[in-house]
């Protein structure tokens, strides 16, 4: 029986018989697994708080040779209480669980993820960070680590430098995943200048913007292209 020990995030947890459940974890070492915790849902329980969704914990886990894996130990390194307290960041966190627990398979092993996924929620609990900001950040990179990296520097029809076009109209093309410069005919949301340029900031890792309307375009548009890309639905967001 292979055992090993890891850092997770808990993305999800089922019911499973009288008194187990099976939780799905993003493990810093192994990508997205599914462990069983038996007994977690007695009264007398001690592993069922260290067990809740969006905590991130130091795990023991023991696999079998048929791949059915338990979770043996387990011990809470954060548990982003103040982030839970308030619906606003709670919701926008638990969209990026489910993001990654409805799009990511299991067994992909992606460190970075891991610590984008991480960074995203801790960017989320600071009172400083807008939060739609903390979300649009984790949009942008982690839709990069899927493959569909957006393109924020050339035109997506001519290829040219985005702002080398002397029309300053812009427009943004879900399917080809990227914009499209004032000099080319093309379908397209329009977008403003201020837009395009702030997308390529965020992907470089500057959150320095403080326009809210601008933050709640930004990530509308990138939704629309979540939306198109991963034709999934996301429950966190009808809450």
């Amino acid at each position: 029986m292979k055992k090993y020990n890891t850092q997770a995030i808990v993305l999800k947890s089922t019911k499973f018989r009288d008194a187990d459940k099976i939780f799905t974890l993003y493990t810093k070492d192994e990508g997205k697994i599914s462990a069983i915790a038996r007994g977690v849902r007695k009264i007398s329980s001690r592993r069922a708080g260290n067990l809740d969704s969006l905590n991130v914990i130091s795990v023991k886990i023991s696999e079998s040779k048929g791949g059915f894996k338990n979770i043996d130990e387990v011990k809470t390194l954060q548990s982003f209480k103040e982030l839970k307290k308030d619906l606003e960041t709670s919701k926008r966190a638990y969209f990026i669980l489910e993001l990654v627990h409805k799009t990511v398979e299991e067994g992909e092993k992606d460190e970075r993820l891991y610590d984008l996924i991480i960074r995203s929620l801790k960017l989320l609990s600071t009172p400083r960070c807008n939060p739609d900001l903390a979300v649009v950040y984790f949009e942008i990179v982690f839709m990069k680590e899927l493959g569909y990296q957006l393109d924020f520097e050339n035109c997506v029809k001519c290829q040219k430098e985005i702002f080398s076009s002397i029309s300053r109209k812009y427009a943004f093309n879900i399917s080809r995943g990227g914009f499209v410069c004032g000099d080319c005919s093309g379908s397209g949301f329009p977008v403003s200048e201020d837009l395009v340029s702030w997308m390529g900031k965020i992907w470089k890792g500057d959150l320095k913007l403080k326009e809210k309307d601008l933050i709640k375009e930004i990530d509308s548009l990138l939704k629309r292209y979540i939306d198109l890309k991963l034709e999934s639905r996301f429950k966190s967001l009808e809450i």
